[in-house]
């Protein structure tokens, strides 16, 4: 594991991403499939793991810092959800939209959304245990 701004855990596993102001443009890289069963119906909510791949794959991710960058468009959250290693995740200044889900894992413990363009925030309903975890989150200048 020798990338810059990417750390690993001694198993090999990404752990963290950190590449904070580095001129990074694009999407967000949270991908799923448009994954489908043998009758082309949408997969179900129990066959949604089949469907991830890029950060959503990274099981043992503690950290994910993009701030300072140029990411566009909206966050994907519900590939997300299953990262439950993520407990820091910082998309702050870039250029991101949509709708903020500051309790994107069930551990995050630090999240920061400021500086971008979201226009909503999710409720804290999804993960319940997440509101004793959750220490710091910030979602000031938004649209």
């Amino acid at each position: 594991c020798q990338w810059y701004g990417i750390s690993c855990g001694d198993d090999g596993y990404i752990t963290r991403i950190e590449l904070r102001d580095n001129n990074l443009e694009g999407q967000f890289p949270v991908y799923a499939r448009n994954y489908t069963d043998k009758y082309g119906d949408p997969a179900l909510e129990s066959e949604w793991k089949y469907t991830k791949y890029g950060l959503a794959n990274l099981y043992e991710l503690e950290t994910v810092d993009l701030a300072g960058n140029k990411l566009q468009g909206t966050i994907d959250y519900r590939p997300l959800y299953n990262l439950a290693s993520l407990t820091h995740f910082d998309v702050s200044g870039n250029q991101l939209s949509g709708e903020i889900n500051a309790l994107v894992t069930p551990s995050i413990t630090h999240s920061d959304y400021s500086n971008n363009n979201f226009t909503s925030m999710r409720r804290f309903d999804k993960y319940k245990g997440s509101y004793q975890s959750l220490r710091f989150c910030d979602v000031s200048n938004n649209a």
